[in-house]
């Protein structure tokens, strides 16, 4: 009797195989099992969702609220596109519904993550990230047999919060800019598939990932943009000169850490995302 294994590391396809030699010397196939080992996978889960919830008590800028309230937007935001890069939609929506909830946690007691007590929806924004940045990876996803186009569905939901914000605030439309650019990012990525070249060299390997972590970074946002508009009732004029370019400057730099970061990960740990 003999067994033959292979792929034993963990997060690449394995293959058992399983013979018994009869009587006349014969080798008799008796079961094959193939699949794929998610226990690394989950465990960058876990840890993504804890430094998420660390990093949203590291304060990078300021918010501005109605009535002159202000309060810190923590570090998380380069984190938030992680979750749908790394994780892919479902598995990113489920560790970044954790890494909300851990937010939320820290922001009864930091002081410096409490910007999502004043913001209740923040503590959706990286579930709502990884799953739409998860969906835009690939053209098409499949689900429950059923082959559907990823992108569009980040598309149609960044389009509703534009509208959703406009409807009370078009005199500050150009808050919108950048959803308006993730937008146009999401439905290119319907029509032209990017996949992450780790071997590429420079700058370019970062900018591979930046079509996705600006829908990644946007669709974070929004959950702050509708706790803005809806629950802290934030006027337009403040949307349009306040907030409007501290707004520009910190989603600006959260698109290229976190590009760089998802990079610097999947360049380094290749085996986990072969």
């Amino acid at each position: 009797m003999h067994k033959r294994l292979k792929g034993l590391e963990s997060g690449a396809p394995r293959c058992i195989i399983v013979s018994i030699a009869d009587s006349s010397g014969d080798a008799q196939d008796l079961t094959l099992f193939e699949g794929k080992s998610t226990t690394k996978i989950d465990a960058v889960g876990i840890i993504l969702a804890a430094v998420y919830g660390v990093a949203s008590a590291i304060p990078i800028s300021t918010f501005f609220g109605a009535f002159g309230v202000t309060g810190s937007i923590g570090f998380s935001i380069c984190i938030a596109p992680l979750f749908g890069i790394l994780l892919g939609p479902y598995r990113g929506f489920g560790y970044g519904l954790v890494a909300g909830i851990i937010q939320a946690a820290l922001a009864t007691v930091v002081p410096t993550a409490a910007t999502a007590l004043v913001v209740q929806t923040m503590v959706f924004g990286p579930a709502v990230s990884g799953l739409l940045t998860g969906l835009a990876l690939k053209r098409t996803v499949e689900f429950k047999n059923h082959r559907l186009p990823g992108p569009l569905f980040a598309a149609l939901y960044l389009i509703v919060i534009i509208f959703l914000y406009e409807i009370p605030n078009y005199t500050a439309w150009w808050f919108m800019i950048l959803y308006m650019l993730a937008v146009v990012v999401a439905l290119f990525l319907q029509v032209k598939q990017i996949q992450f070249n780790p071997d590429v060299e420079g700058w370019r390997r970062y900018a591979q990932l930046i079509p996705f972590t600006i829908i990644g970074t946007m669709t974070d946002f929004s959950m702050m943009t509708l706790g803005a508009v809806y629950l802290l009732e934030v006027p337009p004029v403040v949307f349009g000169t306040v907030i409007f370019p501290f707004m520009l400057a910190e989603r600006t730099a959260a698109i290229i850490v976190s590009a760089i970061l998802g990079s610097v990960v999947l360049a380094n740990f290749r085996d986990l995302w072969r």
